[in-house]
């Protein structure tokens, strides 16, 4: 039997408010996420996000996952395991308590080794790349066609002179003082890179845990996948005991 996705159990918890509270909670997340996404529409694809991207395994990905050859880490082989399951970055984030910041860490590092395909869509690759941490905000910039290449290196150049000057500045900071960007061109990826940085467990008033301690995320772990396989049994409890209430055979 297919075990119910975890991103499905969530949307079911929200189909399941009545219809009346459903229409607020959805004129009031629309209202306020076009307040954050006002003037982004262009960088962060709101018709196909990459929460939406299903990684898929190359041949020698495949492979890999079969031999387990590599020495990699659990956490990457469960993200090929997944990859072959064809989850979404949602439901892989969500599935197994990571946070996107570090599903998208695994999922380059999977694309560097040749094991899942490049995305269709580059912007959302490029994106990834940002949240992992192997693209800065000016290498970003340009790849997305906000700057030019002479104009990120103009930049990287006054960033220099004004750190040897003490100045510490950031390269944002430096392009939007060029005049190259604005502050609102920045600033939703900024917030999106650090949200990304959260670890959301469902069940705990819809709360966003951002937690650094990797013990307590691993008990925290441990403790939801008990906490799931119990619900799982109970479930499948109710439903051999409706089946016999209502006479109805497999």
């Amino acid at each position: 039997m297919e075990t119910q996705k975890n991103s499905e159990l969530f949307l079911n918890n929200v189909y399941a408010l009545p219809l009346w509270v459903r229409q607020v909670v959805y004129l009031k997340t629309e209202e306020k996420l076009n307040e954050e996404l006002d003037n982004f529409l262009d960088i962060l694809n709101t018709k196909e996000p990459l929460q939406f991207l299903v990684p898929a395994l190359t041949y020698k990905g495949k492979r890999e996952l079969e031999e387990r050859s590599g020495n990699m880490s659990e956490q990457f082989y469960i993200f090929l395991e997944n990859c072959r399951d064809k989850y979404d970055i949602f439901e892989i984030t969500l599935r197994n308590f990571w946070t996107l910041a570090e599903t998208s860490s695994i999922f380059v590092r999977a694309v560097e080794k040749e094991f899942i395909e490049i995305p269709r869509l580059e912007r959302n690759y490029i994106i990834i790349q940002f949240l992992a941490g192997k693209i800065r905000t000016g290498e970003l910039m340009k790849r997305l066609g906000k700057i030019d290449v002479i104009q990120l290196e103009s930049a990287i150049r006054e960033q220099k002179k004004m750190n040897e000057q003490g100045s510490n500045a950031k390269i944002a900071d430096v392009m939007i003082n060029l005049g190259y960007i604005t502050e609102k061109d920045v600033k939703i990826l900024l917030m999106f890179k650090e949200e990304s940085k959260k670890r959301f467990v469902m069940g705990l008033g819809l709360a966003s845990l951002k937690m650094e301690n990797q013990a307590t995320v691993a008990q925290v772990y441990q403790n939801l996948q008990r906490e799931l396989k119990r619900l799982e049994q109970e479930n499948r409890i109710l439903k051999s005991r409706l089946r016999k209430l209502l006479n109805i055979k497999e």
